[in-house]
C-alpha cells in the first residue's frame, strides 16, 4: 500500500454494495464501477458486497460511457482504470481535480488512437482522505449522500434541462472532450455518513418519491434491492450502475 506515515488521526470502515447491469433494452454495458482497486463491466448485474478498513486515500467511482457515443463503454473502463492506477497519490482537493484532467486527456488520446470519434464518458465519485471526502463528478452521473432517510445530492448535473426543469440525457460535459474539463468537487469531513454513486440510468429511472422510498429503511442491503426492483420495474431502458458506501470512521490511537 506505500507509505502512508502522514495519514494519521482517523481511520474509517467501509461497507460497500456495489452493482451494475445492462438494463432490459441495451445489448452491451457503458457503465463501469471502482471500489478501490477493484472494477467491474458485467452484462448481467449481480450485487457484490464489501468490508474493509483501507488506508487512505481510497476511491469509489462509477462511470457512464455516453448513451449513443461509439466505444462508450470503452470510455468509462478507461476513465476508471486510470483513476484506480493514479488515486494513491491524491491528497487534496486540487490533485482530484488534476487527476480528471488527465483522465480526460487520455480518454480523448485512446479516441483518437483507435478511430472512435465522441468517446465520452462521465464519472462521479467519493476520494476518503485521511480526514475528509472529497465527492467529484463531470457529467450527469450523481452522488447522494443519505442524512436521516433523505437523499441530498452533492454533485452537480452536467446537463441540458428541459422546460420542467428536469435533467435531460444531453451532457454539456464529460472526461473524453477537447476542451479542458471543468470538474465539480465537494469536500466533507470524515464522519459516519452513507452515500450513494449512480448513473443515470437510476436517477433518470426513479422518481424523487421511489429514490426517498428507496432509502428510508436503516438496512442498506434493503436499499439495493428496492433501487433494483424499480428501476427494473420502470423498463430499465438504460444500463443502470450503483455504489453505496457506508463509512464508519474510528479514531485511531
Amino acid at each position: 500500500m506505500g507509505d502512508t506515515s502522514e495519514d494519521v488521526g482517523v481511520a474509517a470502515r467501509f461497507t460497500v454494495h456495489a452493482f451494475t447491469d445492462v438494463g432490459l433494452r441495451r445489448r452491451r454495458n457503458e457503465d463501469a464501477v471502482l471500489v478501490g482497486g477493484w472494477s467491474c463491466q458485467t452484462h448481467d448485474g449481480s450485487l457484490v458486497t464489501m468490508s474493509f478498513m483501507p488506508a487512505p486515500p481510497f476511491v469509489c467511482a462509477v462511470a457512464d460511457g455516453m448513451g449513443g457515443h461509439a466505444g462508450g463503454d470503452i470510455a468509462s473502463r478507461v476513465a476508471l482504470n486510470v483513476i484506480s492506477a493514479n488515486h494513491r497519490e491524491w491528497r487534496s482537493d486540487e490533485d482530484v481535480s488534476d487527476a480528471l484532467l488527465d483522465v480526460n486527456d487520455q480518454v480523448r488520446g485512446v479516441g483518437v488512437e483507435t478511430d472512435l470519434l465522441g468517446l465520452g464518458t462521465t464519472v462521479a465519485g467519493l476520494c476518503f482522505l485521511a480526514d475528509a471526502v472529497v465527492a467529484f463528478n463531470v457529467g450527469d452521473s450523481r452522488i447522494y449522500t443519505v442524512v436521516d432517510g433523505h437523499a441530498v445530492q452533492l454533485s452537480v448535473d452536467d446537463s441540458v434541462f428541459d422546460t420542467n426543469g428536469r435533467p435531460t440525457n444531453i451532457v454539456t460535459q464529460s472526461l473524453g472532450q477537447q476542451t479542458p474539463v471543468r470538474p465539480h468537487l465537494v469536500r466533507l469531513p470524515l464522519r459516519d455518513a452513507r452515500y450513494l454513486l449512480c448513473s443515470d440510468g437510476v436517477s433518470g429511472f426513479m422518481t424523487d418519491d421511489e429514490l426517498r422510498e428507496a432509502v428510508g429503511s436503516d438496512d442498506v442491503g434493503d436499499w439495493c434491492t428496492r433501487i433494483i426492483d424499480t428501476v427494473r420495474a420502470n423498463g430499465a431502458e438504460d444500463n443502470f450502475t450503483f455504489v453505496i458506501v457506508d463509512v464508519a470512521p474510528e479514531q485511531s490511537s
